[in-house]
């Protein structure tokens, strides 16, 4: 491909934006076309793009427009700082001309033998996509990639019991665990792997992730000694995860210490709770962890009343009561 310069290209073809300086390093750009929305990738964004490129007025480099795209995660030092800086500003369709000096490429050393030092390197960038990664743990311990949008916008809490299909595999490709069905798991009790929870308190209903896990975030050796997986995994093994999750039910930790937990069944209406001295309905019962029936008081039809906070029912039982709305089920432990 002869090109004698892609800035003279654009200067030739008059699409009539001007040249600006971005940030206080050097680097310009010059936009060809405008994008068609106002949004632009974050930080660990995975980003795909055309682009063909040059030595500013010498030796043409490369170009993906007769080929695939090319894909690179921004912000993760995966290509030059030049590009890093000027595709985090572009917007979806955009195209545009991009300057970049040597302190933003590859300095005084260049790339032997294609880049000489201390180049300022001219490339035609094209924005097409990008997919939405998240650095969830702030160190890059696990990268969540959205594969497929929830529906609503509730996120599970810690605490909350959990319904997800998944798949976890090595570096390699091998599967070493996973769910076809949908497991349950209560999010912090470091089912599977740190990850899984961490993950799943940022996912909305019906969302699909695909996780990128550093094994400081993967599997752990447990007090009683390794799993069945981990007696298979490295424990330096990086994962890689498919998440998707189902559902889940909100577990309220009652009275702060963890000993009273109260699992929603169904949900209640509106915003109201009972207050001291309220006069409350409601039908429970009680029993042991084997079942065996210990109290049951009221029914639907004709419920339990009584004042709250007059000791009247067991203080324990009265305060996860007091949490609840009309017409909430909930099982309390």
């Amino acid at each position: 491909m002869a090109v004698s310069s892609l800035k003279s290209k654009a200067q030739v073809e008059n699409y009539g934006f001007c040249e600006r300086t971005i940030g206080t390093d050097g680097l310009r750009k010059q936009i060809l076309r405008k994008g068609n929305s106002w949004q632009t990738p974050f930080h660990g964004d995975e980003v795909e793009v055309h682009f063909s490129g040059q030595i500013e007025g010498g030796a043409f480099l490369d170009s993906s427009r007769n080929g695939s795209s090319f894909k690179f995660k921004l912000g993760q030092c995966e290509v030059i700082r030049g590009w890093d800086e000027g595709v985090a500003m572009m917007k979806k369709g955009e195209r545009a001309i991009f300057t970049i000096p040597p302190n933003l490429a590859y300095g005084e050393l260049g790339f032997p033998p294609l880049i000489p030092p201390d180049s300022t390197l001219v490339y035609d960038i094209e924005m097409i996509s990008w997919s939405s990664i998240r650095d969830l743990t702030g160190d890059g311990g696990v990268l969540k990639k959205i594969v497929k949008e929830g529906v609503g916008w509730a996120t599970p809490r810690d605490g909350d019991e959990v319904v997800v299909k998944y798949e976890a595999r090595l570096e390699d490709g091998t599967v070493v665990s996973k769910s076809e069905e949908g497991v349950e798991f209560q999010l912090g009790d470091g089912y599977l792997c740190p990850a899984m929870s961490i993950a799943a308190k940022t996912m909305r209903r019906n969302e699909k992730a695909e996780l990128s896990v550093k094994f400081s975030y993967g599997f752990g050796y447990v007090e009683d000694g390794p799993t069945d997986v981990e007696r298979t995994t490295s424990a330096s093994s990086n994962l890689s995860i498919e998440l998707e999750l189902l559902s889940w039910k909100s577990v309220i930790d009652v009275m702060g210490d963890k000993k009273v937990l109260k699992r929603i069944i169904k949900a209640g209406e509106g915003f109201e709770r009972p207050k001291e001295g309220s006069v409350i309905k409601v039908a429970y019962i009680s029993k042991h962890k084997d079942g065996t029936v210990i109290e049951r008081r009221g029914t639907m039809e004709e419920p339990f009343e009584f004042v709250s906070l007059e000791e009247q029912i067991n203080e324990s039982l009265e305060r996860a009561i007091m949490t609840m709305k009309k017409g909430e089920r909930s099982i309390v432990t």
